[in-house]
């Protein structure tokens, strides 16, 4: 697994777009969680690599107490703003500000790509409980659809892509101190304008350290796979979760 820190932090500077831009996860993925993981209004959870909080958002309702843990300046600034009441501390996947066993669950979401996984799932597995839950997950362009094989091409994806969809994070997560290891698969789709599709994609880390005429450029090729297209147009998402538990432990 490919790490780029410069990239995974200089690339997400701009955390008001990023709020406004990126997808959210679909309801089922996160009921799907709240069953795998038991979680209830006693449930403490922590979201590592947080973000500007918009899986944080939609786990509140499900679960007693959430710490948040974020690198970026920028994006914990905008998950304060956007997210109140909730606690998010400066920490990376090295290094949690949290004590042993304080946490039931650990979610990860859109960012264990940027992760160095050994490390990280021995410092995750510290905050964790006995028997405590981790649950990765990743919304990704369904590239059956044909405009969106398109829409990776006028992004250079395929050349640029920050994480490798092909990856066998089960087998990962399977090295560490973890088992019960499940994959599960979602599909939705997110109703956009074409000027939305196009503030999603600028997004995209590597894309974000573009200088102006080269983002000029790509998004005139996104604009051009989008135009015959519907406005709004239906782009639909992949998303896939793993969770697991803590080694040793039948989860309940």
């Amino acid at each position: 697994m490919s790490f780029d820190k410069d990239l995974a932090l200089g690339g997400f500077a701009h955390g008001e777009l990023y709020n406004e831009a990126r997808p959210s996860y679909p309801q089922a993925a996160i009921d799907h969680f709240v069953r795998t993981f038991g979680l209830d209004a006693r449930s403490h959870a922590l979201d590592l690599g947080a973000g500007t909080g918009i899986f944080t958002r939609q786990l509140l309702a499900h679960v007693g107490r959430i710490t948040a843990v974020e690198p970026s300046h920028s994006m914990r600034a905008t998950f304060t703003a956007q997210t109140p009441g909730v606690e998010i501390l400066d920490g990376s996947d090295v290094k949690i500000p949290l004590e042993d066993g304080s946490v039931d669950v650990v979610f990860v979401a859109q960012a264990f790509h940027w992760f160095e996984p050994t490390q990280a799932l021995a410092e995750i597995r510290r905050v964790l409980v006995a028997g405590g839950g981790l649950g990765l997950m990743w919304n990704e362009r369904d590239t059956e659809v044909q405009w969106i094989r398109q829409l990776n091409r006028a992004m250079l994806w395929d050349e640029r892509q920050p994480y490798d969809a092909e990856i066998d994070y089960g087998s990962i997560i399977a090295a560490g101190p973890f088992d019960h290891i499940e994959k599960s698969t979602f599909h939705h789709e997110d109703h956009l304008t074409h000027n939305q599709v196009v503030q999603r994609v600028l997004t995209t880390s590597y894309i974000t350290l573009m200088d102006a005429a080269q983002r000029e450029s790509l998004v005139a090729d996104v604009l051009g796979v989008l135009h015959p297209l519907s406005d709004p147009v239906a782009m639909p998402y992949v998303t896939n979760i793993f969770t697991a538990f803590a080694e040793g432990v039948v989860p309940h």
